[in-house]
């Protein structure tokens, strides 16, 4: 009886891990929106047809590829040990890999749920903000709000940074006018 389970090898090597490297290499270079399948198969030398043994679709690859950014965030955030440093952590992430960034930005978190190892990937920095940014005195729901708070402010600044909106001199002025943006508006308030 056949399964039903994708293959995790191909050939001699890992089909899967090749074509999310691939992947990530031509986001990285081109953008998202014009990844195909197609294209990352001709990158590691297989017919498309292939990558559907270990994808379902585009959004698969997609996901895939800001799963491992999700990762790499998430490892850039873990040695923070201030505001400070988390914020820089995260801008520099940002600005080091904008196409990247862009593709894990577009994931729907309503999809989340049937997503689970895309789902743990984003927690894994979510996970880091409310280290540095949480407090054991506040309940869950404020701890969330003060994580949304800054992760918007982030967002939002790196998004009219690269727009060429603010007036910052340069990458450290925006991680320095954000540093103290986030200092500035302390814990979330009590009711």
């Amino acid at each position: 009886m056949a399964s039903n389970l994708p293959r995790q090898s191909y050939r001699h090597g890992n089909l899967r891990a090749e074509a999310v490297e691939a992947a990530t290499k031509l986001v990285a270079e081109q953008g998202y929106p014009t990844l195909s399948l197609r294209r990352v198969a001709e990158t590691v030398g297989v017919a498309h047809r292939s990558l559907y043994n270990h994808f379902e679709n585009r959004e698969a690859l997609l996901d895939a590829v800001a799963e491992e950014g999700f990762v790499s965030l998430g490892a850039a955030l873990k040695p923070a040990a201030s505001t400070d440093d988390y914020v820089e952590a995260y801008v520099a992430f940002a600005l080091k890999n904008p196409s990247l960034y862009d593709l894990m930005k577009s994931r729907p978190h309503a999809t989340m749920k049937l997503k689970p190892t895309l789902q743990k990937a984003v927690h894994l920095g979510i996970t880091e903000a409310l280290r540095i940014f949480g407090h054991p005195d506040q309940s869950s729901d404020d701890n969330r709000r003060a994580v949304m708070k800054v992760l918007i402010l982030l967002h939002g600044g790196i998004a009219l940074h690269q727009a060429g909106i603010l007036d910052v001199p340069g990458d450290k002025g925006l991680i320095s006018e954000l540093q103290a943006m986030v200092r500035s508006s302390g814990p979330p308030a009590r009711p």
